[in-house]
């Protein structure tokens, strides 16, 4: 079982979401949680979709948790019962977009979302007009820069 006890949330789905997002991301719980955002995106999809479709996705996903125990079992499993079903693999596709740009279909969830977006981290940069590098940023060199 590859599902782990997050947060205090009073939810069944709750862990799942955060063990999927967990999976699909390729970031851990803890980095995840750390946007401060979790709650806020669940909460968001449950308002935002129709329930059935959002609790089919973690019906199938908290299955395939459950039963992948190891990390090339899961990755197996998310390739062909959510990317190879066209239903699951867009509900998957929205929620990396969700984590990583902090928006769904488009729209920031909240003015928290864009500065939080996972994408920054992986980028080693910080959202423009949002989050300040800090002062003499400019003089320390890039990550990865060649020159």
């Amino acid at each position: 079982m590859i599902i782990n006890k997050i947060l205090n949330v009073d939810d069944y789905y709750f862990d799942v979401f955060m063990s999927i997002s967990e999976a699909l991301t390729g970031l851990s719980a803890n980095e995840l949680q750390s946007t401060g955002l979790a709650t806020d995106y669940y909460t968001y999809i449950l308002k935002s979709l129709e329930g059935p479709t959002f609790v089919e996705f973690l019906t199938i996903s908290k299955d395939i948790l459950d039963k992948a125990t190891t990390k090339n079992e899961l990755k197996n499993a998310i390739t062909s019962q959510i990317i190879a079903n066209s239903g699951m693999n867009d509900m998957a596709g929205k929620l990396m977009t969700l984590w990583y740009l902090g928006t769904w279909e488009g729209a920031y969830i909240n003015d928290r979302s864009y500065k939080e977006g996972l994408v920054w981290n992986v980028m080693h940069a910080h959202p423009p007009g949002a989050k300040q590098p800090g002062y003499k940023s400019w003089n320390i060199q890039p990550v990865n820069s060649n020159s």
